[in-house]
């Protein structure tokens, strides 16, 4: 068609011919004249016209290259047998040798079937997209699904489909310097979802598909750098336990050092104050008890005033080699407090039958000077229990906590008046328990009466 053809078709026109495709939302027909070409018509209001009727159209004739007819008038001729007319059967390589590159008015609006593979998938409000191909060139496919219809099942891209519809494509053109652009869309458009059939389904994705190898890289690596973090925090905590036994070893190994400094030291003051301080108390106490005799029988007074200067010497003597007692046995004996206690008990025959160790909870690690004033003070307890009380049953109970160590000794002995034998200006040995204890920052609580037997609790 020349251009001085278009422009003498745009003036009013009427032509006869049979609708060959027509569908519900669209505006317009497709219609083959009495000469065989294919016109675009509008659709006019309340006129129902059907694929197969046989019309009369009057209108303008568009000012394009495209058969595009600008309806008035659409009259049912009478007689229409609605005769549909077939469709061609064409390849998608056939539609693009006719039609490309600049359009060809003589196959616009025609009704043609081709066969593709189903390439892409694009879902619309109103309508549904496909891409039939055929090697590297693609048609479109306008579906009637609305974005609500849900798709066959075997509708899937890879499919191998057939397609019948109304060929339609779109330009850019100029009419008045005779310029057309090259098409940029060739379209085929079915009347109904039933014109697009599935001629071989899609074959099964292969398993190892990019995006599964992506995925499995991806997870890989995620591994690996949790494996990565995981070895390098392992190899800081493992060098920070190391470095902490280490010095864990050290510490231990300066206690152990320290410890045995101290125990020689022990029994070397030990063996001083028995060969020195000890043997000088042993003979004042001779002396004194010689001068009280050489006293004439008058002089009262200072023979209680030796006396009370013996007594005094006695109380030091005693002090003096219970400590010394427990500077050795603290010396030879084991480091646990448990383990002390149970070899001095051993080597106490007197203890034997009466005095029973237990303890409570979980033993953790006491000082070596607690243990040392610890023993003196149970010590102290039994030997009052024993001596003073007549008891015949002691029991030494330890108990363990987190917070605190309690040490009890009950005895079943004869028992005192608690009151009055603190008022006392003479009983020592309770005095010296409470010093004790209290100089290892506990508490002392002595519970008694007579014929009742005593207990002692201490805390610490």
């Amino acid at each position: 068609m020349t251009f001085a053809s278009v422009i003498l078709a745009s003036i009013a026109t009427n032509f006869s011919g049979v609708i060959t495709f027509e569908r519900e939302g669209l505006p317009f027909y497709f219609l083959k004249d009495g000469s065989g070409s294919n016109w675009r018509i509008e659709k006019v209001e309340g006129v129902p016209a059907h694929v197969g009727d046989f019309v009369e159209v009057k209108g303008e004739k568009e000012f394009s290259s495209k058969p595009r007819l600008k309806t008035r008038e659409i009259v049912l001729k009478k007689g229409s047998d609605r005769a549909v007319v077939a469709p061609v059967e064409v390849t998608i390589a056939e539609l693009f040798d006719a039609v490309m590159p600049h359009g060809n008015p003589a196959w616009y609006g025609g009704v043609y079937t081709t066969e593709g593979l189903l390439r892409d998938i694009n879902r619309r409000q109103n309508s549904t997209q496909l891409l039939v191909g055929d090697g590297e060139r693609n048609i479109q496919v306008d579906m009637p699904w609305a974005l609500d219809v849900a798709l066959p099942d075997d509708f899937v891209v890879g499919a191998t489909v057939r397609v019948t519809g109304a060929l339609a494509y779109t330009s850019i053109e100029n009419l008045e310097e005779g310029k057309f652009a090259r098409i940029e869309n060739l379209e085929l458009i079915p009347m109904t979802g039933d014109d697009v059939k599935i001629v071989n389904r899609a074959p099964p994705p292969p398993f190892w598909t990019m995006r599964k190898i992506r995925t499995v890289f991806a997870v890989a690596g995620f591994i690996f750098l949790l494996m990565f973090i995981w070895v390098v925090t392992l190899r800081k905590m493992l060098r920070r336990k190391m470095r902490e036994l280490a010095e864990s070893i050290r510490a231990r190994e300066t206690t152990r050092i320290e410890a045995d400094a101290s125990r020689r030291e022990r029994l070397r003051l030990a063996a001083d104050l028995h060969d020195g301080f000890q043997q000088y108390l042993a003979g004042a106490m001779f002396r004194l008890k010689a001068a009280r005799n050489y006293l004439p029988k008058e002089a009262v007074k200072s023979a209680e005033q030796l006396e009370k200067v013996h007594e005094a010497l006695q109380h030091t003597q005693n002090g003096l080699r219970s400590t010394l007692w427990a500077m050795n046995e603290e010396s030879e004996g084991p480091e646990s407090l448990m383990g002390l206690f149970a070899f001095v008990a051993r080597r106490m025959p007197h203890w034997e039958g009466i005095v029973e160790i237990k303890s409570e909870g979980e033993e953790r690690a006491v000082a070596r000077n607690y243990c040392g004033s610890l023993l003196l003070v149970v010590q102290e307890a039994v030997a009052n229990a024993i001596h003073h009380g007549k008891a015949t049953k002691v029991e030494v109970l330890i108990h363990f906590s987190e917070d605190e160590i309690v040490l009890s000794v009950v005895d079943n002995g004869t028992g005192f008046d608690v009151e009055e034998v603190s008022s006392l200006s003479g009983h020592y040995g309770l005095k010296t328990m409470e010093r004790r204890i209290s100089e290892l920052g506990g508490t002392m609580k002595i519970e008694s009466s007579p014929g009742a037997g005593t207990r002692v609790v201490m805390r610490i």
